[in-house]
């Protein structure tokens, strides 16, 4: 009787144990799945206005990346790659680790360190670089509009604005304070308006390229439209036509508002992106969305 308890027992054991075993198992598998548009935590009925028309891989993680002059300009590694929109490396240098953010203006390529900004030619020659204006400085993003250079600065919470020669203007602060979680500190500019993103607020505030405070906009919330999680949108991004896009972590979502703030419609939703949590790097172009995630690209283009 013991005995037949005992084989029993075991036998209850090995189940459980091999039942956990197929059930990590399969986590894993799909955690790794290659595919987009397969992956996500939404179950919501959702209809994108974009398919997904081709991909590429980078040999290293995509820090940032650039649209201009129908070319991409990644950050990878230690490496700056250009290809052309449909996937064709045209080609590559080296440059320093840590990069940030990536700009390109005409034939200059500007790279955003965490104190320092340096610029380069097409052709991989160092071109100009320059400090930043504190030893405290810790940067997270840059724009160029109007021949001025305004990086965002995660460890002083503030905006720095610069000449294009490297030469310091001035601080710009928020009257609302900047409450930057997670380095989540993206600008971007639209002719002569800098939209910041204050992520710690769910919203994002606008100024003038001499530093004056316009407005600010955001929702806090999960519904379409609203920011949600300690710190969102992460990253922004303009249209040709002159519309925001937003990319958000946590349920990643990439949406897209008026100037104004007034919410258009979401494009992408977590399905479509192949992450997790972390939101993707966003550029478009005509009738097109280009998206980078670890190391690949996304093109997308609209039905």
């Amino acid at each position: 009787m013991k005995k037949g308890l005992k084989i029993a027992s075991n036998l209850a054991i090995f189940l459980l144990i091999t039942g956990f075993v197929w059930f990590m198992a399969s986590s894993v598998n799909k955690d790794n799945s290659p595919g987009y548009g397969n992956v996500g935590l939404s179950e919501e009925p959702f209809e994108s206005p974009y398919t997904q028309v081709a991909y590429f891989d980078l040999p290293d993680e995509i820090n940032r990346f650039e649209l201009y002059d129908n070319k991409l300009f990644v950050s990878a590694g230690q490496a700056i790659y250009i290809y052309d929109t449909e996937g064709k490396l045209l080609t590559n240098f080296h440059v320093e680790p840590d990069v940030r953010d990536i700009a390109v203006e005409g034939e200059l390529i500007y790279l955003l360190y965490p104190t320092s900004i340096a610029v380069y030619l097409s052709d991989g020659q160092l071109f100009h670089q320059w400090e930043a204006c504190s030893e405290l400085s810790d940067y997270c993003s840059f724009t160029i509009a109007s021949d001025a250079v305004f990086v965002t600065d995660a460890e002083n919470k503030n905006i720095c604005k610069y000449t294009t020669e490297g030469y310091f203007v001035k601080f710009i602060q928020s009257p609302r304070g900047f409450i930057i979680p997670s380095y989540s500190f993206d600008i971007d500019s639209w002719n002569d308006t800098i939209y910041a993103v204050n992520s710690g607020r769910h919203s994002i505030e606008t100024y003038t390229l001499n530093g004056d405070f316009i407005t600010s906009f955001g929702v806090s919330g999960t519904a379409a439209g609203s920011f949600a999680g300690c710190c969102n949108p992460v990253y922004i991004a303009f249209t040709p036509c002159g519309t925001l896009i937003t990319s958000e972590k946590g349920i990643p979502r990439i949406s897209n508002f008026e100037r104004n703030g007034t919410f258009n419609e979401m494009w992408l939703n977590n399905r479509m992106l192949a992450s997790r949590s972390d939101a993707c790097r966003i550029r478009a172009g005509k009738d097109r969305l280009i998206v980078a995630i670890r190391n690949r690209i996304v093109i997308f283009d609209q039905k």
